[in-house]
């Protein structure tokens, strides 16, 4: 049986809507995160999946605790991070890493690739400057750049150069957590492919495990062992990939799904498309009962009344999981 690395329950986080006098009255909140619940295994990947503003980053940034979680437990390996704080949580961020969405704003354009990426060694205090200089360059070689580059800028990188760079900063620590937080959405199409073989050669390298978040359920289709997708702060549908991509089960899922070009012209042109009506709601004012209902297409009354939980399918498969009051696989060819 495989070891559980990472462990969320219950997660919750709320923002503040405002800084006005009548949204501090009313104590206006957006409800960013609205009781999470998952696990991922040791050495494996868990894409997290949804359109934008449905929670997903905000999931990341609080498993590595940049922003701190309301309420819930985030459990890495076997310890509770949701609470540490000083040096406890200084020397948690040594085995959880994260790698950005945006490769240009998340290198500082004053630094050398040199120093960016040694910074976490610095920080840490690991090494002497002559080794941290030689673990750099051993960094860069395994992200496929050049260790003779090491004195020049980011701007004198391209935009798939730059995410290396980034990636090579997050593995300095030897991590074993990295959150994907949507790492090739910024890059064209082959070179998405170029970042997306070196991470699953890096995860095989350094046993890596990993969280991949994103929008585009092809690209996660081909980094992940399981899949998680999101919906306005909750979680609708989970099950190991194989299986969610040829038997969703929510509507939401299947709608995802169902946008996904096909590479055969044959089937493209049979397949059914499912398009959802309307915009996803305000996290402010989330529906009543189940949050996808004013654009799901099979909605009914008890839907506005109860908030569907996420159940286990065994009907469907094992481990197959879905938040929907009339769940039913359909599968999409």
């Amino acid at each position: 049986m495989s070891e559980i690395l990472l462990e969320v329950t219950n997660l919750h986080k709320d923002f503040s809507a405002g800084n006005t006098i009548v949204s501090k009255l009313r104590k206006h909140k957006v409800s960013a995160v609205s009781g999470v619940s998952f696990f991922i295994e040791r050495g494996k990947t868990m894409g997290l999946v949804g359109e934008s503003g449905s929670g997903k980053s905000t999931i990341g940034r609080c498993i590595i605790r940049l922003i701190d979680p309301t309420s819930g437990t985030i459990n890495f390996e076997g310890r509770d991070v949701s609470s540490l704080k000083g040096r406890d949580l200084f020397n948690f961020r040594r085995e959880t890493q994260i790698v950005f969405q945006d490769p240009q704003a998340s290198l500082n354009p004053r630094m050398t690739i040199g120093e960016i990426v040694s910074e976490p060694l610095i920080i840490h205090k690991i090494g002497t400057r002559a080794e941290r200089t030689t673990t750099v360059k051993e960094l860069l070689e395994t992200v496929g750049l050049n260790p003779e580059h090491i004195n020049r800028y980011p701007h004198e990188f391209s935009g798939g150069q730059r995410q290396r760079i980034g990636i090579a900063r997050a593995l300095a620590l030897k991590p074993k957590l990295i959150i994907c937080d949507e790492p090739v959405s910024a890059l064209d199409v082959s070179i998405q492919a170029q970042v997306l073989n070196l991470l699953d050669s890096l995860q095989e390298e350094f046993g890596l495990t990993y969280l991949f978040i994103a929008h585009d359920l092809g690209v996660v289709q081909h980094v992940s062992d399981t899949v998680a997708v999101m919906y306005l702060g909750v979680l609708v549908e989970t099950a190991p990939v194989n299986q969610l991509y040829a038997e969703p089960c929510h509507p939401y899922t299947q709608s995802l799904l169902s946008a996904i070009p096909v590479p055969d012209p044959e089937v493209q042109r049979t397949r059914q498309r499912i398009l959802l009506q309307g915009e996803i709601p305000s996290p402010i004012d989330p529906p009543s009962g189940c949050r996808f209902r004013t654009r799901c297409p099979i909605a009914q009354d008890v839907c506005a009344k109860e908030r569907p939980e996420l159940r286990e399918l065994p009907d469907v498969a094992p481990g197959h999981f879905c938040a929907c009051h009339f769940a039913k696989p359909l599968p999409l060819g």
